[in-house]
C-alpha cells in the first residue's frame, strides 16, 4: 500500500464516521474538520506499529481527504488558489484553471 492508497483508506474510513455520526458536510464544517485531523491522527499512530504505511505530511493528508468528502475533489485546489479566476471543465478529464495575471 502506498502513501496515496493509505490516504484513501483514510477516507474510506472518514466517509463511514461521517454516515455513523449524521454530520453533514456541508453545514457542518468544523466538527467534519475535527473528524477527519482525528481520524489521520489515529491511523498514524497505528502506522506506527507497523504493517501500515505512513502518510506522510498529515497535513497534506487532512487536506486532501477534506477536498475528497467536504468540497469538491480535485477541483477544490483550484477554489483555494487565490490566483484562479475561473476553471473550464472540458470534459471529465481535462480542467483548465485561468490564472489571473498581476
Amino acid at each position: 500500500m502506498s502513501t496515496q492508497e493509505a490516504v484513501r483508506h483514510v477516507e474510506g474510513e472518514v466517509r463511514e464516521l461521517i454516515r455513523r455520526s449524521g454530520l453533514d458536510p456541508a453545514s457542518d464544517a468544523k466538527a467534519v474538520r475535527r473528524l477527519v485531523q482525528d481520524a489521520v491522527q489515529d491511523y498514524d499512530e497505528r502506522s506506527l506499529h507497523g504493517g501500515l504505511p505512513s502518510l506522510g505530511d498529515q497535513r497534506l493528508a487532512v487536506h486532501s481527504i477534506l477536498a475528497v468528502v467536504a468540497g469538491y475533489g480535485p477541483l477544490q485546489q483550484y477554489f483555494d488558489d487565490p490566483t484562479v479566476e475561473e476553471i473550464w471543465i472540458n470534459d471529465l478529464r481535462t480542467t483548465s484553471p485561468q490564472v489571473r495575471r498581476l
